[in-house]
């Protein structure tokens, strides 16, 4: 009977166990898993800057190339390095456009089955010597509805090129030109229209073609003597083509043209947009206005730390009250060189906590630039032309961090720097770890868009959150005298991600590259009608520190669009919606939203836009399209 009531006394002792087992794992005490009580707060932005708190799990889920209603099929040359490089940008902005994508070596395409993609792009310029198969199949596939995208000049127009060249809208072909401007006809991307830019960067090469009259030509290129179509879409059979005639696509800077000439092979898209105009300011607070120069004499009778009170800082604020901008702050504390946190050292130069304040006070973001401008990497990872110490250890380079916060926390108590911008733009792996260390409120690092040309251990990034959460935002463009070619880097930017995203630095007119020679008063013109054009263009984007624009970015990756279009309607819906999305929608129709699940309008209603942007309300929601 002992044994009896002991096996009871066991078996209720399991029941309750085995309940309280499944209630902890129900309400989430167990495996990690976040409750409302400890997960990351997370700011949906809307126009008017007001904040609503989300609240998410840790893990940033969303899969931006499965997201998309539409899939690609991309035709490259793997022992190509261009070919490659231009595949991996491909990648990135159909990921961007909620496009899925798969990838095919040119040498196999007689094992695929193109009626089961949505579009084919063509990322090689070799398909005369290593397409598997005619290239009238993939042609075909166009007169039955499909989309192709030819997106790089072919290196020779042999058979596979003459047996369907018609099917482009091509007419006549007489050999190859250069070329070095471009002059965009129609609206490729958002603000496009009627722009024209010439630089030396632009140097390149195309076919020199007649089209037929119903070919759709969004740029043209040029040089001074012979003028050639750069983009074009053509209807042939129930599907569309278009052409980019030229090489200079492949690059970063190239990933929204890339996305245009995409979206080009459509009546209608949409996709997701950032919507945020970030500006940065490199070294400020600095120690460097205790300088002298005669620059500042000779033009304004002032030592450089007059110019920089009574001058520079009057016309930046000046300059970002006209817009509503804020700017975002790196501070760095010393132009010392040492990397032994033995040896750290600190005199307080005379400006950084006034000009500190001040960008506080006027409602700007203070960042987290460095202790010094000593990079954050080992040896080897900048150039040795650079002359900049490396650091000895992960740990070291912490220590640095933590001076500069401790000093912050000193000049400026209670402010939490949120944001972080690597010395030159240089950060290693165990450095990036070190940041994270150092600044236990950290939620985004911006570097720069692209590295090519450079060496070492350059931050170069995409818009997106990292798989730590931290939020990787770039800055695209820099300076207060913008080239052409600086000038298209920009836009593109724009039309992809509907950012603006640019970072100066106080000492521009003294730097010989970036002053370009020029008196302060020409720089600041440059720079005002920079930005004036680009809110005269993009009136809705918002302006943002970059932590808000993190969390903009954040809203921007986690929605997942699906998309249903019809011919006289848009159906969609998003997943993992935590507030307003906004979306550019191309359309030759008029759109009309039937609702107040979302909102439309025009981004260039003076030159008849293709582009509009939507202001998502809803997870659910409809846009009619009217025709014109």
């Amino acid at each position: 009977m002992e044994k009896y009531y002991r096996k009871l006394i066991l078996l209720f002792l399991f029941s309750v166990g085995t309940a309280l087992l499944i209630f902890l794992i129900n309400g989430n005490w167990f495996f990690g898993r976040a409750t409302p009580s400890d997960s990351r707060t997370v700011l949906a932005l809307n126009s008017a800057r007001e904040t609503s708190v989300q609240a998410e799990t840790e893990s940033v889920s969303a899969d931006w190339t499965k997201a998309g209603s539409r899939n690609a099929l991309i035709l490259y040359s793997p022992n190509d390095e261009t070919s490659v490089y231009y595949e991996k940008n491909l990648r990135v902005a159909l990921k961007h456009l909620r496009i899925g994508s798969q990838s095919v070596a040119l040498s196999r395409t007689d094992s695929v089955s193109y009626p089961e993609y949505d579009l084919v792009i063509i990322a090689s310029p070799h398909v005369e010597t290593e397409m598997a198969d005619p290239i009238t199949r993939l042609f075909d596939y166009a007169e039955e509805g499909g989309r192709v995208f030819w997106g790089i000049l072919p290196n020779e127009t042999g058979a596979q090129f003459q047996s369907v060249y018609r099917k482009l809208g091509i007419i006549d072909l007489i050999g190859y030109t250069d070329y070095s401007s471009y002059y965009f006809e129609d609206e490729l991307l958002p603000g496009f229209k009627g722009l024209t830019l010439s630089d030396e960067g632009f140097l390149d090469a195309g076919l020199n073609v007649t089209l037929e009259d119903q070919a759709r030509i969004y740029a043209a290129a040029g040089n001074g003597q012979t003028e050639v179509p750069l983009i074009w879409s053509f209807d042939t059979g129930k599907g569309r083509c278009v052409f980019y005639n030229g090489t200079a696509i492949t690059g970063d800077f190239y990933r929204g043209i890339a996305a245009g000439c995409v979206s080009a092979l459509f009546d209608d898209t949409m996709y997701p947009v950032i919507n945020a105009l970030c500006l940065f300011i490199d070294d400020f607070p600095s120690p460097q206005y205790e300088n002298e120069s005669e620059i500042t004499r000779k033009e304004y009778n002032r030592t450089v730390k007059e110019f920089y009170r009574d001058i520079w800082w009057p016309d930046m604020q000046s300059a970002a009250n006209r817009y509503g901008d804020v700017y975002t702050g790196l501070f760095i504390a010393t132009y010392n060189d040492i990397v032994n946190p033995e040896d750290f050292v600190f005199d307080e130069p005379s400006m950084e906590r006034y000009y500190g304040n001040s960008l506080l006070r006027s409602g700007h973001e203070l960042g987290a630039h460095g202790y010094n401008h000593q990079s954050l990497t080992l040896a080897g990872g900048t150039p040795a032309s650079m002359n900049y110490n490396p650091w000895a250890s992960q740990a070291d380079m912490t220590a640095s961090l933590k001076k500069l916060a401790s000093i912050a926390s000193d000049f400026f108590p209670g402010v939490v720097m949120t944001s972080y911008v690597p010395p030159s733009n240089y950060l290693s792996a165990e450095g990036r770890s070190a940041v994270k260390e150092a600044l236990p409120g950290l939620k985004v690092i911006s570097g720069i868009y692209t590295g090519e040309g450079e060496e070492g251990d350059v931050y170069v990034q995409d818009f997106e959150i990292a798989k730590d959460g931290i939020a990787e935002f770039p800055r695209i463009s820099s300076g207060m005298f913008p080239s052409d070619y600086e000038k298209l880097s920009y836009l593109s930017a724009l039309g992809l991600y509907g950012v603006f995203s640019h970072f100066i630095h106080p000492d521009d007119l003294f730097d010989e590259e970036r002053g370009r020679g020029q008196t302060w008063d020409v720089l600041f013109d440059s720079y005002s009608e920079m930005i004036g054009e680009i809110h005269a263009s993009y009136p809705f984007l918002r302006s943002l520190s970059v932590s808000e624009a993190a969390d903009a970015l954040f809203v921007c990756q986690e929605a997942t669009p699906s998309l249903d279009y019809q011919e006289d309607a848009i159906y969609g819906s998003v997943e993992h919606f935590y507030g307003e999305v906004f979306f550019y929608l191309k359309t030759d129709k008029n759109p009309v939203s039937v609702d107040k699940s979302c909102s439309i309008q025009p981004i260039d209603p003076e030159n008849s836009s293709l582009y509009y942007l939507v202001t998502v309300n809803e997870p659910v929601f409809t846009i009619k399209l009217e025709k014109p």
